[in-house]
């Protein structure tokens, strides 16, 4: 009886352990990025800039000579206001971008 309730706590400990533990990465369409991955501008950050951000901030548009957002140094300065107007897992792509630049 004694040895059944012993595994019964190291079970539940377990359990309650591994239920409790946070992921390593950030979870962005149904992929796990963990700092190791690395995200890349031109094809994960620019698509969503493009669809977002278009086409003021692109070529021709009224917002490009001041905050071109085909350049991923105009994302690394400006993220604050980036990042207020893209929502959901774009935003979270985008932060974990930043992140990964400030750690070069």
């Amino acid at each position: 009886m004694k040895s059944l309730l012993f595994f019964g706590f190291i079970f539940l400990f377990g359990w309650l352990g591994s239920s409790t533990k946070k992921p390593s990465g950030v979870i962005v369409s149904q992929k796990t990025i963990t700092i190791k991955d690395t995200i890349y501008f031109t094809s994960q950050i620019q698509p969503i800039l493009v669809k977002n951000c278009s086409p003021c901030h692109f070529t021709g548009g009224k917002m490009y000579e001041r905050m071109p957002f085909d350049k991923d140094t105009t994302i690394i300065n400006h993220q604050a206001g980036i990042l207020k107007r893209i929502k959901g897992e774009e935003n979270t792509l985008i932060r974990s971008f930043i992140q990964q630049q400030s750690h070069q």
